[in-house]
């Protein structure tokens, strides 16, 4: 009987704590499942073709990380109802050119402030990241939000500006940081171009917030 007991109790812990995971939304660990099949990445039809290079960071990563089918390519204006409604979205770039950036902001409790050539600062549950508009292009923050709505998958990318939307594709395109940032599903990512030549290295970006 005493066994049958702990072995209860032990099976209550169990559903407990998968409940409570499961309660937690979407996590980095499971991108590979979330974003199997039906998915697109979302640049905004006046985006210039620098924010959206990091796309390809992000469909690169998602086949390293075992996806078969390759994400579609679209952006907001061809982007057909249905997708919108039932895909798995991943809208790259900020909310200046991604109208789908905006919509899945608001559904994500994401905000930001924007003072011209002063400052720009990203917020989001709680956390924040500042960038300092005098020291931009040579310096750009990024959020990377993972989240779930009307039973589909949300990956926001997106920084103040390309270079921030690029670092934020790049890390994420990394399988290996899935892995390092398991259980989480928000990061705030700072680059600096150490090395002055105004691209992005990876050595060059830095995690500053996780959810």
């Amino acid at each position: 009987m005493a066994k049958l007991k702990a072995f209860l109790l032990l099976c209550i812990a169990f559903c407990a704590a998968a409940s409570f995971a499961a309660s937690q939304g979407p996590t980095f660990e499971n991108l590979a499942t979330y974003f199997a099949t039906n998915t697109f990445l979302v640049a905004g039809d006046n985006a210039y073709c620098t924010d959206v290079l990091g796309s390809a960071k992000v469909a690169y990563g998602l086949a390293e990380g075992g996806v078969t089918e390759n994400p579609e390519g679209r952006t907001d204006v061809i982007l057909t109802t249905t997708e919108h409604e039932t895909g798995n979205l991943i809208p790259v770039g900020g909310p200046a050119i991604n109208p789908v950036a905006v919509e899945f902001d608001a559904i994500f409790g994401i905000t930001y402030s924007y003072n011209a050539g002063v400052s720009f600062e990203i917020f989001c549950e709680g956390e924040s990241i500042y960038l300092d508009l005098t020291e931009y292009p040579n310096e750009d923050i990024c959020i990377v939000y993972l989240g779930e709505d009307n039973s589909r998958y949300v990956m926001l990318v997106w920084g103040y500006g390309w270079q921030g939307t690029y670092a934020g594709s790049a890390f994420i395109g990394d399988p290996a940081n899935w892995t390092t940032y398991t259980g989480n599903h928000m990061l705030t990512l700072r680059w600096i171009d150490a090395n002055a030549d105004g691209l992005v290295q990876m050595t060059e970006i830095s995690v500053e917030d996780v959810l």
